[in-house]
């Protein structure tokens, strides 16, 4: 399955009436929950049973923003194991260069910023699994 077709059914979910679906693929299984009327829980693991755990509450002070991963995946802070990371703290990303790298389903995809920022912190640990809308980073925009 690709991640075009994930997020497709993650919308059409969000928009439905049901309450609760749940996808299985090989060794992936996509597990959606409403648990009130305003978002859906997320939750994704291999057949392995692997977990993906739930994304933690960070809050960012005034002006400043927060990065949240768009996808269920492995977070990555380089592109390679040997290479420095896209963003540190103190560093200037401009819009649409890199942050990180999400691997999902052993599909590389490069998560860009949206806006000129700082990196203030990095939240989440390099090689994590991470759900949608885990926080990756806090900004603030330059």
């Amino acid at each position: 399955m690709e991640l075009k077709d994930i997020e497709a059914l993650i919308r059409i979910f969000e928009k439905g009436s049901l309450a609760e679906m749940r996808l299985r693929e090989g060794d992936f299984a996509l597990s959606l929950k409403k648990t009130s009327s305003r978002a859906p829980e997320r939750q994704a693991e291999t057949i392995a049973g692997t977990v993906a755990e739930p994304a933690p509450a960070v809050k960012a002070e005034a002006g400043e923003e927060i990065v949240t991963s768009p996808i269920v995946g492995t977070f990555y802070r380089a592109p390679a194991p040997d290479a420095p990371p896209f963003a540190q703290p103190g560093s200037v990303i401009r819009a649409g260069k890199p942050l990180c790298v999400l691997e999902a389903m052993k599909s590389m995809n490069q998560l860009d910023a949206e806006f000129d920022c700082e990196v203030l912190r990095v939240i989440a640990e390099n090689g994590a699994l991470v759900q949608f809308g885990t926080p990756l980073f806090e900004v603030r925009r330059v």
